[in-house]
């Protein structure tokens, strides 16, 4: 006999949408500003840094989206030694291209790359050791 079909699926991969909603891909600009923390990755709360890069990038819901990622950085084996642990945190704000707040996140992402690593530690309640004074601003697409 033929082997047995496979049971349907429990449920479709994703909630349909109700009448009438449609997703579009829309035009975002994106600005990382990137920084070091001298704190090991395990000591920082994702949440409580997001909460504070919202305001300093000018990056609120819903014309913009803000995702914070961490990344322990390798340790050389003085380092090790002294347990100095450091994480870099990478801050985008994605913005909408056509919304009205991309100027005010603009400027408020290079302003925060200028800072000194005091002024940022203080804004994101962390200790901050490096401040990347580089933006990577570039354009993307995302679902709306």
């Amino acid at each position: 006999p033929p082997p047995p079909s496979p049971p349907p699926p429990s449920q479709p991969p994703f909630s349909p949408l109700p009448d009438g909603i449609v997703v579009e891909e829309v035009s975002v600009i994106k600005f990382t500003v990137v920084v070091t923390i001298a704190a090991d990755v395990n000591d920082i709360d994702v949440t409580e840094l997001q909460a504070s890069f919202r305001p300093a990038q000018q990056c609120f819901m819903p014309e913009c989206k803000l995702t914070v990622t961490l990344h322990p950085v390798e340790q050389s084996a003085a380092r090790r030694a002294l347990q100095t642990a450091e994480t870099t945190a990478f801050s985008t704000a994605s913005v909408f291209k056509d919304g009205n707040t991309l100027s005010a996140v603009r400027n408020a992402n290079y302003e925060f790359a200028e800072m000194s690593a005091t002024q940022a530690g203080n804004i994101l309640n962390q200790p901050v050791s490096k401040v990347d004074p580089n933006v990577n601003e570039r354009e993307d697409t995302e679902p709306r």
